[in-house]
């Protein structure tokens, strides 16, 4: 991974990584979906439409991308398991999975690789990314997750999960991931369908150095992003073991490690002052300027930030 997304060069790119029409399941057209993100104040919006390639003209204000979301073999019935990929140009006429599983649906006809691995070679080998979508909503086993070699990441914060049924936060699969020792990067997203309500709670922001397609899927290789589902992180340095963060106004700021292991502070209770401190808060109290100071190392450390309405933004492995 080339650095963080705190050091790379480029724009701060709020971007739409999992977006349905009606050419799948979605309820508006793809030209709704556009001119609705456009509207929302977003950069890039990638059309994610299960097993259909949605391609519609960029705007001024919005880079629009193709992808799609494909799935792989079943775990048993009725518990499919999904993969993001961004970027890709072309869909396979067979993905290798058991074609008993295979099915039309609704706008499109229901597919499956046979694992995670085939389906991340297949979209890597395009020039995409790929993210294991939904793991906690999909309930996947932690070994599933940790044996999918060659995807980009996962997706750590679902909005449409979140608001279905409350199992949008796929955090604890992420950790244990990270200490299996999987470098995996992570994103949020809205996972958007209906459009007049579920649009802009959950979002990524990339580093990029321009606005195009390119340069997007490069700075998601590099893991140059945050997910959010709200709060802005404006900066991240690191130095050594020391981590110092500034974000927007927020009740707690957390560094995350390992099992049984990190550092965190919670704005207006008694704190901590082994291994963090506050630097900055606002005028209500609320903190914008941590640093971390641990007397261990640690195999990996992200931030977690959460403002005063619970909505939290995250980092990728510093």
């Amino acid at each position: 991974m080339a650095g963080t997304a705190f050091e790379a060069h480029g724009e701060w790119l709020k971007v739409a990584l999992h977006d349905h029409s009606t050419r799948s399941d979605g309820h508006l057209q793809p030209d709704q979906h556009v001119a609705y993100h456009e509207w929302a104040g977003f950069d890039v919006l990638v059309f994610t439409d299960h097993w259909r390639l949605t391609r519609m003209p960029s705007r001024p204000h919005l880079l629009v991308m193709t992808g799609a979301e494909l799935a792989v073999d079943p775990l048993g019935p009725e518990r499919y398991s999904e993969i993001l990929a961004i970027g890709i140009e072309e869909l396979p006429e067979d993905p290798g999975g058991d074609r008993a599983h295979w099915m039309p649906i609704e706008n499109y006809v229901f597919k499956t690789f046979p694992d995670y691995p085939t389906a991340a070679s297949y979209i890597t080998g395009q020039g995409g990314v790929c993210y294991i979508a939904h793991p906690y909503w999909s309930g996947l086993p932690p070994e599933i997750v940790i044996g999918a070699e060659g995807v980009t990441g996962l997706e750590l914060y679902n909005a449409s999960a979140e608001r279905e049924n409350g199992r949008g936060d796929s955090s604890y699969v992420w950790d244990l991931a990270l200490e299996a020792g999987r470098r995996y990067t992570a994103i949020a997203t809205d996972d958007s369908h209906y459009g007049a309500f579920d649009i802009g709670h959950a979002w990524t922001m990339v580093r990029a150095a321009e606005r195009s397609r390119e340069a997007v899927l490069e700075a998601l290789r590099d893991g140059h992003h945050y997910a959010t589902a709200g709060p802005t992180i404006r900066d991240v340095r690191r130095d050594g073991d020391h981590v110092e963060v500034r974000c927007s106004p927020c009740r707690a700021v957390v560094l995350r490690s390992r099992y049984e292991t990190g550092w965190g502070v919670v704005a207006g209770e008694r704190e901590r002052q082994d291994g963090v401190r506050v630097l900055e808060r606002d005028d209500s109290g609320l903190i914008t300027r941590a640093r971390f100071e641990p007397d261990v190392a640690v195999p990996f450390v992200r931030l977690v930030v959460t403002d005063e309405h619970g909505r939290s933004a995250w980092t990728n492995p510093l």
